[in-house]
């Protein structure tokens, strides 16, 4: 398939992309690894008037390890995330969830760790061709009132897919977002808006720049679980993430947060409380695995190549593994 055309902006630094950015707007969608992009302009899910590549913007890769928090710049590339000493020294749930997106050649050659985060909310109703949507009608996200896979829904519901989304929420990262007119940041658990159509806390004139993940305060002890049809190539079903810190044999720290349910990462908050301060027991997996349940039941719908019954079990199977390793109950009884 072939793409529309468009004008094409490669400026080299951000100050001239932020220049263009305002004066274009939404009409110029961000070009950064192009994997996502790429494929939403061949099947025509987007047909801007100008596209704006990243890739000559140097200060917009790299990655930064200070005194108290190490930094993601937006367009450093994934095969650099998870090389990364530092990265893998501080968090390797965030190389593991890495090592899972997609396939060796996007990872090597193309993604992002700012487009993994940026990743369009998928839908097995939108993800199509032009040609097998136009017998479907019209959503949220192509100028329609409704959404097809939830009849009557005020929001597109669908699906945020993004390996590394449940780690750095999990991680209590934050995403810095610039404009013509400054920069501002935004915990990642906040970036994401819960509507389909319009996932992200941007304006039209935003581009994200990079990703703060505070340093560890304790011994850090985490977990990365993806559940998927084939380990390569699909997007996760559904993915959880765990982080926690572990001191004197009790959790002084935990966050579970899942993923790929709906449209925007689900924390569960509640277990953060119940959790804290208690020895790692494997009665805890219980109360995790009904939190799970109740957190994603009513956030997945029949908008994916699995049901929602499916979705809704996998994501208590994915929360209580991640759970396990992260609290050190992987063999013992649950």
């Amino acid at each position: 398939m072939r793409l529309p055309p468009f004008a094409y902006h490669a400026p080299d630094t951000l100050d001239k992309a932020l220049k263009i950015k305002a004066e274009l707007g939404a009409s110029a969608p961000i070009l950064a690894g192009g994997t996502d992009l790429l494929v939403h302009l061949k099947h025509r899910l987007a047909s801007p008037a100008a596209v704006i590549s990243l890739k000559n913007i140097r200060t917009l890769k790299g990655i930064e390890v200070g005194a108290d928090s190490l930094v993601l710049r937006a367009g450093t590339p994934l095969r650099e995330v998870a090389a990364h000493e530092g990265v893998i020294r501080n968090f390797p749930l965030l190389v593991k969830a890495v090592h899972s997106i997609g396939a060796v050649g996007i990872q090597h050659f193309r993604g992002t760790i700012g487009g993994n985060l940026c990743l369009t909310p998928r839908c097995l109703f939108y993800n199509q061709s032009l040609f097998w949507r136009t017998g479907k009608g019209q959503c949220h996200r192509t100028g329609g009132k409704d959404c097809l896979a939830l009849k009557g829904s005020e929001s597109c519901q669908a699906i945020c897919s993004g390996d590394t989304v449940p780690v750095l929420a999990a991680l209590s990262a934050q995403v810095t977002i610039a404009s013509a007119g400054g920069m501002r940041t935004a915990p990642v658990a906040e970036f994401f808006t819960g509507k389909g159509e319009s996932p992200f806390n941007m304006t039209p004139e935003e581009i994200l720049t990079e990703i703060r993940i505070p340093l560890p305060w304790g011994p850090l002890s985490s977990s990365y679980q993806r559940l998927s049809f084939r380990s390569a190539v699909d997007f996760p079903l559904i993915n959880a993430a765990v982080a926690a810190i572990l001191d004197k044999g009790k959790v002084e720290s935990f966050r579970l947060v899942i993923s790929s349910a709906g449209p925007a990462p689900v924390i569960l908050k509640e277990l953060e409380s119940a959790i804290k301060g208690q020895k790692p027991d494997p009665a805890m997996l219980q109360p995790v695995r009904e939190a799970a349940i109740k957190a994603v039941e009513g956030a997945i719908i029949e908008n994916a190549s699995a049901s929602k019954e499916y979705r809704v079990k996998l994501a208590a199977v994915a929360a209580v593994r991640a759970a396990s390793e992260a609290l050190g109950l992987e063999n013992q009884p649950s």
